[in-house]
């Protein structure tokens, strides 16, 4: 019986379910594999608690049945092999944080041309496949990036939305304009 129960358990598919999450002022979305919708909720109400946040209400809706074309690159995986938690689509595909709660972080690293490229990501691992695949390095091509922490030299004229994409993702390349109110996904 308790084999049954393991295989069954390993069989299981989870579902992706997207998160929008109304804080005062504003709203943050995020997506979470998870095998329920109360599942779902819980992984929210858990990553509020243990970071402290607070929240006025949240939807959680099932996304997973209705992504095509590109955006279903490394979902079916991601819904196989992912612990319950938050996940993010970047330039690799779909990637789960590496816990269920975990802040993000900026990275910075230098593109052919001399100039910063910023990604955010749950660790520098995530950060080296996204800047590659970001920087067209061909497979097989050996390349040293120096990869550094974001957030160290960010004037903080420059941080305004920041927090709120590091809050729950997307994990991605991200640029700052100003003009457009801040940070958003490349």
């Amino acid at each position: 019986m308790l084999i049954n129960n393991i295989m069954k358990v390993y069989r299981m598919k989870f579902h992706l379910y997207e998160c929008i999450i109304q804080r005062g002022d504003h709203e943050v979305r995020g997506h979470i594999v998870a095998p329920s919708q109360d599942a779902a909720f819980m992984v929210v109400v858990e990553h509020n608690e243990a970071l402290g946040l607070d929240h006025e209400d949240f939807t959680t809706e099932r996304v997973d049945h209705t992504l095509k074309g590109d955006r279903r690159r490394g979902l079916d995986t991601l819904l196989r092999t992912a612990p319950v938690g938050f996940a993010s689509f970047c330039e690799i595909g779909w990637i789960a944080h590496v816990a269920p709660v975990q802040k993000l972080n900026l990275y910075r690293t230098t593109d052919d041309k001399g100039s910063n490229l910023f990604a955010i990501a749950p660790n520098t691992d995530i950060a080296a496949s996204i800047f590659t695949t970001a920087m067209f390095i061909p497979t097989g091509e050996v390349r040293l990036l120096h990869i550094s922490d974001g957030m160290a030299d960010l004037p903080d004229d420059q941080v305004l939305n920041l927090p709120k994409l590091m809050e729950c993702g997307p994990i991605g390349i991200v640029r700052f304009d100003e003009a457009a109110g801040g940070w958003s996904l490349a």
